[in-house]
């Protein structure tokens, strides 16, 4: 198929000829592949098109449908991709809440349908209008955390889905059947019954498609806002209303997502929550991504090829999500084949990485105060006291709880290294933990080793997977890599943690592994002793991670984040340099996973795509460029998830995540290091102390309106006294 398409591209034929050329191109090349994946290794033709046997052309048609739902999804991700070089994760939660009150309203209050519509698109356009507003707040913001401030809006979405039901229906979930004027409609094609309500996506897919394209292609607003895309700061320049733009692509990234889920409910109802997962969210990223994040046409057909390839898995093997394994594939060959496309925007300065707050230490003329000693000493030996007294402190019967929350902790470790000092953003940390869990697992139960190896060797492979899925990193720009780690976790997920599939690696079903009797002497059988044990290596990988930074190996972490062709400058090796990251993260994480299969079964859903986001979300609101900062906030924000319930949860990941990013963008230790540097300023007032460090930035501001007066002046004589001279010489 690539092949084909090449060839295409080296033909001199009109564009719309080659738009439907490639169209009719990669449906057939999914239809073989699902053969070769899913079906019985026979091909029919219908029309001389190739259809498999096991896979019948209704599954096909079936999946080409749902597809369009996830083209819906790609389309929205692409508008806002393009206006503002994030990652919405918010998106599919756009029109979550407006559709399932207009389907609500229709369900339980009895609402005429056309009304229900109106509810919708305005609702979902005014929700993307208000979201557009809040997100101008980190305009001058990294965009990783305004990426990560939209995976804290899709858990704000999420609660308000699951209390929609008793706000507006009285009923304490959603209903499984949406009626809607054309479900009587039926035609059976291939042993699967299509309803009106599957002729409804393809007719509102057209019009979508067909809205969208006169929009950005005949209209003064959509010519505009095709040029913003290109280069922000230009079209600022030349008066383009860049801002007023913003606003009008989220409004309809909002009605894309509205319509997507309120056509997705009549057909294969709407489970709670389902429509923000990660891995509906994957299936509309993998489709954006083969569209290099501006293609509408080529994200409709990859749409439809996602989701043929979905029900395809369906019928192999009963399970639709086993399609998510294959996205990792997908993304990455995707990423690899168009990086020279992407690699003139990345290489602009409007379109470069923003690097991340980097918190300073104290300075260096206060470290040796008494004050800031015991301060130091005292906040570690509280630190150390709660640790050693938690199992007290929540009960004995809460140690299990401890030892998740140690474990988070360590994943968090692998996150600052990785993503807040080398600048790699990864959303599949505990896919490497889930690695390290299987290994280490299936060697404890089927062979018998002994502790420590099990965790040395899981540890070795997990650095080694991290390595293999840093190698495309080098050649993937920016937050691209967050859906390769994305992608990743579903492939962990859904194939390594599958019995069916690698049951040789993982233990026996059903199997318990013992914790393990150290030296022969130390028994660790009590969860409590556990703890300890796990305690001891956070403790460990946090003096590793510590020494690392203020090694050279840190040094060119953060000058690679900050500005790669500067550290390359100096002699900077950015292929082993990132790779060392991602070895030491990846095998930070895998250890994590290791030592957590001694406390529980491995099971994939202990390291499902929603943990890895829930672990980053954490690690950022924490302060993923501080060590501490990271590793307390995933530690409390776990302990709230454990004691507050799974409604306090998604409130505090959603309400509590958002708030903290609109106040502190550098999470919780930006708030530490502010109050920090108050009590310094105070302390070096009070000893007679000038510490340019701590006054520099303050003393700038205040100087700052006079010099900017002293310049213009100075300027505005300058030009008076050149039109003088000018105007005596002539």
């Amino acid at each position: 198929m690539s092949a084909v398409i090449s060839t295409l591209g080296d033909i001199t034929l009109p564009v719309w000829l080659r738009r439907v050329l490639l169209a009719v191109t990669w449906p057939v090349g999914v239809v073989v592949a699902v053969e070769v994946l899913f079906g019985r290794g026979l091909l029919a033709h219908v029309a001389g098109v190739p259809v498999p046997h096991g896979v019948s052309l209704g599954v096909l048609i079936n999946g080409a449908i749902l597809g369009m739902l996830y083209a819906l999804l790609a389309f929205g991700l692409i508008l806002v991709y393009r206006a503002n070089r994030i990652i919405n994760f918010a998106h599919a939660g756009l029109g979550l809440v407006p559709a399932v009150t207009a389907l609500l309203l229709v369900t339980n209050r009895g609402w005429p349908y056309p009304l229900s519509i109106g509810v919708m698109l305005i609702g979902s356009a005014l929700v993307g209008g208000v979201v557009e507003l809040v997100m101008r707040r980190f305009s001058t913001s990294p965009r990783l955390i305004a990426t990560v401030f939209t995976i804290g809006l899709a858990q704000i979405f999420v609660y308000l889905e699951l209390r929609l039901p008793g706000w507006i229906g009285g009923t304490p979930g959603l209903p499984f059947d949406f009626p809607t004027p054309y479900t009587h409609l039926r035609v059976e094609i291939g042993g699967i019954i299509f309803s009106g309500d599957y002729f409804a996506i393809v007719i509102a897919t057209a019009v979508v498609c067909a809205g969208l394209a006169a929009f950005l292609r005949f209209t003064r607003m959509g010519i505009a806002v095709r040029a913003s895309a290109e280069n922000a700061d230009r079209a600022s320049l030349l008066g383009v209303p860049v801002a007023r733009l913003s606003t009008v692509v989220w409004v309809l990234a909002g009605i894309c997502s509205g319509i997507a889920v309120f056509l997705q409910a009549p057909v294969t109802a709407l489970p709670t929550g389902g429509s923000v997962s990660p891995l509906v969210l994957l299936y509309g990223l993998a489709a954006a991504v083969v569209a290099r994040m501006e293609s509408l046409p080529i994200a409709f057909a990859a749409g439809m090829a996602v989701g043929v390839v979905q029900q395809g898995a369906f019928v192999g093997s009963s399970r639709p999500d086993d399609a998510a394994a294959l996205m990792l594939p997908v993304i990455l060959g995707a990423l690899l084949v168009q990086r020279r496309r992407f690699a003139r925007a990345y290489d602009s300065g409007v379109a470069s990485f923003k690097s991340l707050q980097e918190f300073r230490p104290v300075p260096l003329e206060l470290r040796g105060l008494p004050e800031v000693r015991r301060v130091r000493a005292a906040s570690m030996a509280l630190v150390g006291a709660l640790a050693l007294a938690a199992p007290w402190i929540v009960g004995p019967g809460r140690a299990v709880f401890l030892t998740q929350a140690v474990i988070a902790g360590m994943v968090a470790v692998s996150l600052v290294v990785l993503s807040g000092w080398a600048g790699q953003i990864s959303l599949g940390q505990f896919a490497f933990a889930g690695v390290g869990a299987a290994v280490a697992g299936g060697l404890a139960t089927r062979h018998g080793q002994d502790f420590f190896v099990t965790l040395a060797v899981a540890t070795v492979v997990g650095a080694v997977v991290a390595v293999l899925i840093g190698i495309p990193a080098l050649r993937v720009p920016g937050l691209f890599l967050a859906v390769v780690t994305l992608g990743l976790g579903a492939a962990v997920q859904y194939a390594l943690l599958s019995r069916d599939r690698f049951g040789w690696l993982l233990p026996p079903r059903g199997g318990f592994i013992t914790k393990p009797e150290l030296y022969g002497r130390i028994s660790l059988a009590s969860d409590t002793r556990y703890y300890f044990v796990c305690l001891v290596f956070l403790g460990l990988t946090c003096l590793s991670a510590w020494s690392l930074r203020h090694s050279r190996s840190g040094r060119l972490f953060i000058g690679l984040r900050d500005n790669q062709r500067a550290a390359q400058s100096f002699g900077a090796n950015v292929t082993t340099t990132r790779l060392a990251a991602f070895a030491v993260a990846g095998g930070i994480a895998a250890l994590a996973g290791a030592l957590s299969v001694y406390q529980s079964q491995v099971d994939a859903n202990s390291f499902s795509m929603d943990i890895s986001l829930t672990a980053f979300l954490y690690a950022v609101v924490g302060g993923l460029t501080s060590l501490p900062g990271a590793v307390l906030g995933t530690m409390a924000f776990t302990a709230v998830a454990y004691f507050g319930g799974p409604n306090l949860s998604v409130l505090a990941s959603g309400v509590g995540v958002s708030t903290v990013l609109l106040v502190f963008p550098g999470g919780f230790a930006q708030a530490a290091q502010q109050a920090r540097d108050g009590a310094l300023r105070w302390l070096a007032d009070r000893h007679g102390l000038h510490v340019p460090a701590l006054v520099a930035d303050s003393r700038v501001a205040e100087s700052q309106v006079g010099s900017d007066d002293a310049v213009l002046r100075s300027a505005a004589e300058h030009v008076q006294s050149a039109g003088v001279l000018a105007g005596r010489s002539s």
